[in-house]
């Protein structure tokens, strides 16, 4: 009895996924309905920076050999042109591209270090099957054809690639290109190069990276505004400069939101900056936040700064913040405007840097005594960075004497032997507004 023609088109489509096609091939001797794997090519895969003993030459033509009715799955190429690059040669690495595309390709992962003279293929961006497209790196989209549709599109990954403008912005025909989108990484973004509308518009998109990867020679005087049009969107990673002013921000729907921003080059965000930025609708696109991340110093400090515009984060239980060896200026107002914030781990020591010099009674000028403390409903409270310095230990004690909800004190530290024995006795010994309050020490 065959076992394998009673199973449904979709398991054996399955099985055949994991074949190479030369496997594929060998099995339609088992079952006529096995012949319908040899059209599955589940992975084609060619990288220019690993010496397989397969040229791109050999590659290309593998691919073109392809029989119509074939699938294929998953498509990547990475590959360098060179100055001295025939055109020949693009219209080869496109021709190949198309053939691909023709077949019912799923992921395509395309990293082509491409020249001014190198252009992708107008299928592209009008392939109905593609479901995940990585595109990369250091070539440029001039436009995109009039009928780009991509309509099974939910991940796309753009790393070091140009959009221009002609007519209409190709960046953002490209989202708009893309119905269903949910998920969109910008990587090595460069404000200087990028000739775009600067607005991510997107109503289906869940998930949102941007990351600037280079921080130097930046050139800040292009950098005039940016937008945000994401009602649906629920996480952002978000690690830039900062542009002159936020135009418009929908982030109705974010949950949660980890950022990485800081004015301009080697310059930390000070009184004034009110009158060369206006990032009012980005902190105010923040409100509905419940779980936020703020990297730097230098993004806690933008909050500081800007604290008047600062909304009630009524939905925010979670806040991580890196204060690194600076002072505690804008964590007031952030616990403040956090009525319902429960969990706050801090990347850094209690004090400032300088806080092995500073006399035993002193506490930060910035927090005087704590007493924005007094309301919150701070549950867990998680220190990364913890000394046990006689400073670090006045802050803590108004840490627990403030603190009547608090449930979890976690400290991570390096202390071993008898300083982790003296760290963990000091910290035993601290009075407590809650008597639910519990200490775990992490080495």
């Amino acid at each position: 009895m065959d076992r394998i023609s009673n199973l449904p088109d979709e398991i054996v489509f399955q099985i055949g996924s994991f074949l190479s096609a030369k496997e594929a091939a060998f099995t339609t001797v088992l079952s006529k309905r096995w012949h319908h794997l040899f059209t599955i090519v589940p992975d084609l895969h060619f990288d220019g920076s690993v010496k397989d003993g397969e040229s791109l030459t050999d590659f290309v033509d593998r691919v073109l050999a392809l029989p119509a009715t074939c699938r294929v799955n998953k498509f990547s190429l990475n590959w360098w042109f060179d100055e001295d690059t025939e055109p020949a040669q693009y219209d080869r690495i496109n021709r190949c591209l198309r053939h691909v595309l023709k077949r019912g390709v799923m992921v395509l992962t395309l990293r082509i270090n491409g020249v001014e003279a190198y252009t992708l293929p107008s299928e592209v961006f009008t392939c109905e099957t593609v479901t995940k497209l990585s595109l990369g790196c250091h070539f440029a989209i001039d436009s995109l054809p009039q009928n780009a549709l991509l309509t099974g599109l939910k991940t796309l990954s753009l790393s070091y690639v140009r959009f221009y403008e002609f007519g209409r912005c190709a960046f953002k025909a490209l989202l708009a290109a893309a119905p269903v989108l949910e998920e969109l990484t910008i990587s090595g973004v460069n404000w200087q190069l990028w000739k775009w509308s600067r607005t991510v518009s997107s109503s289906s998109l869940k998930r949102l990276t941007i990351m600037r990867n280079e921080w130097d020679s930046f050139d800040g005087s292009d950098f005039k505004s940016i937008s945000f049009n994401t009602p649906g969107l629920a996480y952002l990673y978000y690690s830039d400069y900062v542009p002159r002013e936020y135009l418009y921000v929908n982030f109705d729907s974010l949950v949660e939101a980890t950022l990485y921003l800081c004015p301009e080059e080697n310059y930390m965000w000070g009184e004034g900056d009110e009158k060369r930025f206006r990032p009012m609708n980005l902190l105010n696109g923040l409100k509905n936040v419940e779980i936020l991340n703020l990297y730097t110093i230098m993004t806690a400090k933008m909050f500081y700064v800007f604290r008047e515009a600062l909304p009630v984060f009524e939905k925010l239980s979670s806040l991580y913040v890196s204060l690194s060896n600076f002072c505690w200026s804008p964590m007031p107002m952030l616990i403040t405007k956090s009525p319902n914030l429960k969990t706050l781990e801090i990347n850094g020591p209690l004090h400032n840097k300088n806080f092995y010099y500073c006399e035993e009674d002193s506490v930060c000028e910035c927090v005087s005594e704590y007493s924005f403390f007094l309301s919150c409903p701070l549950e867990v409270v998680e220190i990364n960075d913890y000394y046990g310095s006689p400073v670090e230990l006045i802050q803590m004690k108004h840490f627990l004497e403030k603190l009547s909800c608090l449930k979890l004190v976690k400290v991570h530290s390096q202390a071993t032997g008898k300083y982790k024995v003296k760290l963990i006795g000091d910290l035993q010994r601290l009075s407590r507004a809650s008597s639910q309050c519990k200490f775990e020490i992490v080495s």
